[in-house]
């Protein structure tokens, strides 16, 4: 059995899809021997069973959450599905499945209702704030949801369906995804290596131009100094020389 949960503010609308034919005319199914269209009250504790519209259901649950109009989204809603494998369960087995239910969520004291849709699978609509104003708040409610499915299972004699959460199968989880990080660690790998080789074989096809070596400078000759130039330079007296011959 497969539980899925979703929360709303208005049961009107969830009640006018679980009576109505469906999206695709899904909602069909047998009952007494005939084939019916849109939901029926099944079970719940307000004593609507038989109802195939939601007029008095809503009523009731509109009425409870005026007693706690700061609740947001206080309507709770679960469909129960059984797997292709499991038996037709009747309408009192489902109705007692979902007292069942109602018990092992801790919600039975609170407004609800159980609308079976097909062979396979009902809806358990539940109004949170109860006609005295209590809160069922539903915490870790899907958890919850898979050990009441358990459970129901095991007392039923139904096919116990896969669950979202097993024991185990987080490592199992973990070790995946580590195992496919190491291989596309080794593929990126691979291809580093790949483009490597591919690179020094497109270097040595094509070889880079050789640089040829800077021209030489032309160096710039010096004139000799001019005969004239050199014997001034000779003649010229040193530091001195010329007040000594003064006796200076």
């Amino acid at each position: 059995m497969i539980a899925k949960i979703t929360r709303g503010s208005n049961p009107g609308n969830i009640g006018a899809y679980l009576h109505g034919p469906g999206h695709s005319n899904e909602h069909s199914y047998q009952r007494g021997g005939r084939a019916c269209s849109g939901g029926v009250v099944v079970g719940g504790n307000l004593f609507v069973e038989g109802d195939t519209d939601e007029v008095t259901w809503v009523k009731e649950m509109r009425a409870a959450m005026r007693t706690r109009p700061e609740i947001t989204k206080p309507i709770w809603q679960a469909s129960l599905r059984n797997t292709a494998e499991d038996r037709r369960l009747t309408d009192a087995e489902w109705a007692q499945a979902g007292q069942t239910f109602a018990e092992s969520m801790d919600f039975a004291e609170h407004p609800w209702v159980m609308v079976r849709h097909a062979d396979d699978h009902v809806h358990v609509v539940v109004c949170r704030v109860s006609d005295e104003g209590t809160v069922w708040h539903g915490r870790n409610d899907r958890r919850a949801a898979q050990s009441a499915c358990t459970r129901l299972e095991l007392k039923h004699g139904l096919q116990t369906a896969p669950r979202r959460r097993e024991a185990g199968r987080g490592k199992r989880l973990v070790l995946a995804v580590r195992q496919q990080q190491e291989q596309q660690a080794q593929v990126v790998a691979a291809r580093r290596a790949e483009w490597e080789q591919i690179r020094q074989f497109v270097k040595l096809d094509n070889p880079a131009p050789r640089k040829n070596p800077p021209a030489p400078q032309p160096q710039q000759r010096v004139a000799p100094p001019h005969p004239l130039e050199q014997a001034q330079h000779l003649r010229r007296p040193g530091p001195g020389r010329e007040d000594r011959g003064r006796g200076l």
